[in-house]
């Protein structure tokens, strides 16, 4: 079980939490154009049949990938500034904290490299995941984890959340998360980031929220 923050829109996050769901993203809407493209292209060594695909139609085969996976991000970093500026409406959106697991190989942190690995001669099951969970270094700074589902699943619903966290900027009261999450049978923690008055980060206050 692992403690994760997912940052979204207030709007989106108050939907989440009505719904007691999250929605699965398409690989093709995520913002780093690296996506399921971790592997080298360039090596002459490789430029060999694929699976019975050609190198030269990698393309094809990322793309059979993305019409049949989605993904759910997550991060171990809750106060991450870049983060909420991404991912949660520039400060204006809220952070959305789970307490997570999930089946073996569809569930585990981001690997970040330097450099792209060649195309296996066999590929498998372990060669799919690796293109679903590898990314460029530049993007180590979000300590992300990863959710894999069938985009046939459309939305998961398996971790129940435990926190929610309204953006430094965010208009959102505790009372609007408050109405959001009524029929829980547990409480949900209720916290406002706001600026430090010493240092460049964000500080996690909690809300009263009775």
């Amino acid at each position: 079980m692992n403690r994760l923050y997912h940052f979204t829109t207030a709007k989106f996050a108050l939907d989440d939490l009505r719904n007691k769901r999250l929605k699965i993203a398409q690989f093709d809407d995520l913002n780093d154009p690296f996506e399921l493209k971790s592997v080298n292209l360039c090596n002459p060594v490789h430029a060999q049949v694929f699976d019975g695909i050609e190198e030269k139609n990698f393309e094809g085969y990322k793309a059979a990938v993305a019409r049949r996976w989605g993904v759910l991000c997550f991060s171990e970093k809750k106060t991450d500034v870049l983060q909420w500026a991404h991912y949660a409406d520039r400060h204006k959106g809220i952070c959305l904290g789970f307490d997570v697991s999930g089946s073996q190989g569809k569930f585990g942190r981001v690997k970040y490299r330097t450099t792209r690995f060649p195309f296996p001669e066999k590929p498998d099951v372990d060669f799919s995941w690796n293109l679903l969970s590898t990314k460029s270094k530049e993007w180590r700074y979000e300590r992300e984890w990863r959710v894999f589902l069938e985009l046939k699943d459309g939305v998961w619903n398996e971790g129940a959340g435990r926190m929610t966290s309204l953006g430094a900027t965010c208009k959102t009261s505790a009372s609007d998360v408050l109405q959001a999450m009524q029929g829980y049978a547990e409480p949900v923690r209720i916290a406002r980031m706001r600026l430090s008055c010493s240092r460049f980060e964000l500080e996690d206050c909690p809300v009263d929220a009775s």
